[in-house]
């Protein structure tokens, strides 16, 4: 049996109290964001480090403002003092590559001087959040709050990750169907998206689910109709998959979020199948990116697949849309499927290896000829 556990939480020195605190070369820094405290924190998921992290929330349109304080333990003498609100795109997929997208400073004695007592510094970063935080596969986007206080032998530094949430003001006019009930929204199923998988005259099945847009709390309602069907198949399934893009190309890594088995044994001519896919519960589950800062792009899929007896698998996907609502700020939780992830992510490695060694190996062959 597969093992399932939720992620251990990345442990921090000095931990959390109402104050953000750290001990760096004998200087106390402590960090409290304005109108935020302890309990508004979120927990965010590294699904690469398997570990969860503590962070606080700030949405894209809101400054993040706060004070920092410094208390050195005896004199300290520096060259000045800078404070920096980043955000940073980190891709890896042959090397890793850091994309600054937004870097914004404030200097305190930018000419230097010397601290020998509690020295609080207010900050207001308002700078333009166009993306919103993001943990993948191969990619992230990250916020971060940098403190350097610059000295002649060895700097200073202190780095401190926000969370930013971003609600996307062109879906939000759509009309919210999550509270109709599901037999209502089953009869405006000949209105809906339709797809079909045929194999000659042995198989032929029509996939119609009502739209192609869902806000992420949303159910997909859908149905699996048989019009031909004298295949020996075993079972059907249906399952949300995400793909990360990244660049311009059409370079991607897959992940299966989540799979429903939706039938067992060979159905009969004219019988269809019900769907419900329950958006609220798919792990890791984000809105769809088209690209970011043109680094990487994520897109959802709704996959059919039908397995034979003699293990030959056909299917058929669409593509779906993603989107946030207000109220769904806060990224999925992850829960973790240990052997299925540590599977996914030895394949993922060995692929990156295998893609590196083709580009040296072609790279030799150029430079040969």
């Amino acid at each position: 049996m597969l093992q399932t556990q939720k992620a251990p939480e990345e442990k921090k020195k000095g931990g959390f109290l109402s104050k953000l605190m750290k001990k760096v070369d004998g200087c106390d820094i402590s960090l409290q964001f304005k109108n935020r405290s302890e309990k508004d924190m979120i927990s965010v998921d590294d699904r690469t480090d398997l570990t969860t992290q503590k962070m606080h929330m700030f949405d894209s349109e809101d400054p993040v403002e706060g004070v920092l304080e410094l208390r050195p333990s005896g004199r300290l003498t520096h060259q000045g003092i800078t404070l920096e609100f980043i955000g940073l795109i980190v891709t890896n997929t042959d090397k890793e590559q850091r994309n600054e997208f937004v870097r914004q400073e404030q200097k305190i004695q930018p000419e230097g001087g010397a601290l020998s007592s509690t020295t609080p510094i207010k900050f207001s970063f308002d700078a333009v959040k166009n993306y919103e935080s993001y943990r993948g596969i191969c990619a992230k986007v990250q916020y971060f709050i940098r403190l350097r206080i610059k000295r002649s032998m060895l700097d200073i530094k202190f780095e401190e990750e926000v969370w930013v949430s971003k609600i996307e003001s062109q879906y939000q006019d759509m009309k919210d169907r999550s509270e109709d009930k599901p037999y209502e929204r089953e009869a405006n199923m000949q209105k809906g998206v339709g797809m079909e998988v045929g194999v000659d005259d042995v198989l032929h099945i029509e996939f119609k689910y009502e739209k192609k847009i869902f806000h992420c709390k949303e159910t997909i309602i859908g149905q699996v109709g048989f019009k031909v069907a004298k295949l020996d198949l075993q079972c059907g399934e249906v399952s949300i998959v995400k793909r990360e893009y990244i660049g311009g190309t059409n370079q991607f890594e897959t992940e299966t979020l989540q799979k429903f088995e939706i039938m067992d044994g060979l159905p009969v001519p004219g019988e269809v199948v019900p769907i419900r896919l329950y958006l609220n519960c798919i792990p890791r589950l984000t809105p769809t990116y088209i690209s970011i800062n043109g680094t990487f792009s994520v897109k959802y899929f709704v996959n059919l697949v039908l397995v034979t007896a003699d293990c030959k698998r056909y299917f058929k996907q669409q593509e779906v849309t993603i989107y946030r609502r207000h109220g769904q700020e806060a990224p999925t939780p992850m829960v973790i499927d240990i052997e299925t992830l540590q599977r996914s992510k030895a394949a993922a490695e060995k692929a990156r290896k295998h893609r590196k060694d083709k580009a040296a190996n072609a790279e030799a062959e150029e430079a040969s000829n």
